[in-house]
């Protein structure tokens, strides 16, 4: 049987062509993002690359900064260790506050996501795996019923996600490794305590801190 093809909208198209450029590094870490270059090479309007660079912005590939401009992700190993540092103390927050708030259809949901991601893992579809991932700890910010809680951890943890998709690659095994962490987050919710489910989000993320500081500082040496 032959698959239908879903059609996809220009925006989407100018959105995957931009962040295929990012991850071959055609365009590198810290370099500027010129809207009316990008639109020229593309043959698009200007309007259509802004909006595109909104939703890379949404999933960490870029960020904009007053005076700056949109530049290309870039973290060094000082940023990567201060944005992991405010993040174990939020994240965990978050989880514990997700617990109070859970219901039944909270938990489906996350189940859901945990689901895709084992699924992205055995198959090493790397980009569904990371918008999977993203997507679970997304729905347990909102879960935790604080907005500025949650809007604090988007500036701090998706850049985070989006570097390390840019900049690392995992073996399948680590992937699966992950989608099973993220299920144990998700049976904990109902059964452990608040402090518990902290620590252990906590020992969680100060994992993925190593895994990500690690290769930085081999490529110093």
């Amino acid at each position: 049987m032959l698959k239908h093809i879903d059609p996809i909208s220009k925006k989407h198209q100018v959105v995957l062509m931009i962040k295929e450029a990012i991850l071959s590094n055609s365009i590198e870490p810290g370099a500027q993002v010129v809207e009316s270059r990008i639109a020229q090479q593309l043959g698009t309007g200007i309007p259509l690359v802004r909006e595109a660079l909104i939703e890379l912005e949404y999933q960490g590939f870029v960020q904009k900064t007053p005076y700056k401009g949109t530049t290309v992700t870039k973290l060094g190993a000082v940023e990567i260790r201060q944005m992991f540092q405010l993040r174990a103390e939020l994240e965990s927050l978050a989880a514990a506050w997700a617990k109070e708030n859970a219901t039944p259809q909270d938990t489906d949901e996350l189940r859901a996501l945990t689901g895709r991601m084992e699924r992205a893992a055995v198959e090493h579809d790397t980009e569904q795996f990371c918008e999977s991932d993203l997507a679970f700890h997304r729905k347990i910010w909102a879960m935790s019923g604080n907005p500025y809680l949650a809007e604090a951890l988007e500036r701090v943890v998706v850049p985070l996600f989006a570097f390390s998709v840019m900049k690392f690659k995992h073996e399948r095994e680590a992937y699966i490794e992950s989608a099973a962490m993220h299920t144990k987050i998700v049976e904990a919710l109902p059964q452990m305590s608040a402090a518990e489910i902290r620590e252990l989000v906590t020992g969680f993320i100060v994992c993925w801190k190593d895994e990500m500081l690690e290769p930085l500082l081999s490529e110093r040496q």
